[in-house]
């Protein structure tokens, strides 16, 4: 989408891209890069201990095109938070764009980041995601709808501000744009908070006095996973991590974070007292109890399924229809449930979900 606004060109810019495991992807973004209707100073690419030729791929990249002005760094310390640490820590920009691998940025991404944070006095910019399926399947079709719906990403605007026209504060935007004294500032970001850094450092943004600006002229497109069990890996991950930035802000938790965890913590804590009480030979209060557990769940499954002949009908896309009810229900029980397996082990990892400081899982 062309930008209207103009753009003044004496600001350096450093992309910041830090990858793991992302061989083909990375290099699409390089390409994407080159469209950018703002001059880049450099593109530091950190690769975090890749195990897939990627590292191979770039240098690869970087011999045959020798004038594009990428530099290739290495971060042994796993987790993104290390990896953007390291690379704007070495950025001679005035400004930095953080970029993801599977990201793909419109051609005025990073001139309108500029503007909001250099002209506009933002202390963070970012856009909305045009959110695609990950793969050409129906149930990658319902997961991308279900992800960029408010039953899905409750008031997340940067998922489901599409139709949105003017710039607004918000609590956070991924692939930010800000000044490098500002990171310095605030420290960089965290590197204990190995999901959700991007929230966690814009939320010190917002603390120190600055906005956090979502223009929707900034746009990026971005792939959904592609199964039920990766979205799964994947929100469990969120809520996990979620629960481990809020020991640290609890001032920064907002309702749609705290009503999935809420509601899986009722749907357990009644499944539980039902099996108690039955268990007990409390005839009468296992019948209450039973009651209610489906009497909740009842209403949840209507919710869902409302949420999901909504999108479907708007769109005359009935054949995601019941997959949607699923996609819902694993980022809801997942996410929740992310955060009441941090809070009930105090905060160890559960082995049998991968590596900790893994940034994507598996798909």
């Amino acid at each position: 989408m062309p930008s209207s606004v103009p753009m003044p060109q004496h600001h350096s810019v450093s992309v910041i891209v830090p990858c793991r495991n992302e061989h083909a992807s990375v290099l699409e973004l390089l390409d994407d890069l080159t469209r950018q209707d703002y001059p880049l100073a450099e593109v530091i690419v950190v690769d975090n201990a890749s195990s897939d030729g990627t590292r191979e791929a770039l240098e690869r990249y970087r011999r045959e095109h020798p004038a594009y002005p990428i530099q290739v760094l290495r971060c042994e310390r796993i987790g993104q938070p290390a990896a953007l640490n390291t690379g704007i820590r070495m950025a001679t920009g005035e400004v930095i764009v953080r970029m993801d691998a599977h990201s793909r940025p419109d051609a005025s991404y990073v001139g309108l980041g500029v503007h909001t944070v250099c002209d506009a006095g933002a202390g963070v910019a970012g856009g909305v995601w045009e959110i695609v399926p990950g793969r050409p399947t129906i149930v990658a079709q319902a997961i991308a709808r279900g992800v960029s719906h408010p039953m899905g990403a409750g008031d997340a605007a940067y998922r489901t501000g599409r139709s949105m026209h003017e710039p607004m504060p918000v609590d956070t935007v991924p692939f930010g744009c800000f000044l490098k004294s500002t990171w310095e500032r605030l420290g960089g970001f965290n590197e204990r908070v190995l999901t959700n850094e991007d929230y966690e450092f814009n939320y010190r943004v917002r603390q120190s006095g600055r906005q956090v600006i979502l223009d929707p002229r900034i746009r990026s497109t971005y792939y959904a996973r592609p199964t039920l069990a990766a979205l799964a890996v994947q929100y469990f991950r969120y809520g996990w991590w979620k629960a481990q930035m809020l020991k640290a802000h609890p001032k920064s938790l907002r309702w749609r974070q705290a009503v999935p965890a809420a509601f899986v913590a009722t749907v357990v804590a009644l499944a539980a007292l039902t099996a108690a009480l039955g268990f007990a030979g409390y005839q009468v209060l296992f019948l209450v109890s039973a009651l209610a557990l489906i009497g909740l769940l009842a209403l949840y499954g209507g919710a869902l399924g409302y949420a999901a002949w909504r999108i479907s009908g708007g769109r005359r896309t009935w054949a995601i229809l019941p997959v949607l009810p699923l996609v819902f229900a694993t980022i809801h029980f997942c996410w929740g449930g992310g955060v009441l397996v941090n809070l009930l082990s105090f905060g160890r990892w559960p082995r049998r979900f991968g590596t900790l400081a893994s940034g994507r899982p598996p798909s």
